[in-house]
């Protein structure tokens, strides 16, 4: 059973797997339509190497306003509002989010999860645990195939971001 779960997780893989690419895109943008960066958590990397990772907030007329999360230079770039100069920035990533992991990544998980639950219920009711116990069979059914959905849903949507090459035209 555990071979056959195998395989099909396998071959599951497999053919979602061209679903699932996505090119690492590059979009151009002039400054007045950087707009669409706004609400997006960006990553840019600054003068002297530092990279922070953020919201963007707003894009004003000579920066763009990060809420930063994560920074390689506590020092020079804390967490918190930065604003990024519109001078030193060329090109940063944005991050965005599809949906066909999660569409793909949530039916194949309970399809998992469920073989998995009736793997439990065959041993349960085969007396591999001493006992016919059917709530005990039911339990693992449900719960293995609720615990498969729940994680082809997480996969499917970490699968789902990907992020954005923005190159700023003059």
């Amino acid at each position: 059973m555990i071979g056959t779960l195998n395989r099909a997780r396998s071959l599951a893989l497999l053919l979602a797997a061209p679903l699932l690419a996505d090119a690492a895109a590059l979009m151009h943008v002039k400054w007045e339509g950087l707009t669409v960066v706004t609400g997006n958590t960006v990553s840019i990397a600054m003068p002297g190497g530092a990279v922070i990772t953020g919201k963007a907030t707003s894009v004003e007329s000579d920066a763009l306003v990060v809420d930063v999360k994560k920074t390689s230079d506590r020092t020079a770039y804390p967490k918190g509002v930065v604003r990024v100069p519109r001078a030193t920035l060329h090109r940063f990533e944005m991050q965005t989010k599809g949906k066909v992991g999660r569409i793909v990544g949530t039916p194949v998980g309970f399809v998992v999860g469920f073989a998995g639950g009736i793997g439990a219920v065959l041993g349960i009711q085969g007396g591999l645990f001493g006992d016919k116990n059917q709530g005990a069979a039911a339990a693992a059914l449900i719960g293995l195939a609720a615990a498969g959905t729940v994680g082809g849903y997480f996969l499917g949507n970490s699968v789902d971001k990907h992020w954005t090459a923005i190159e700023i035209l003059p």
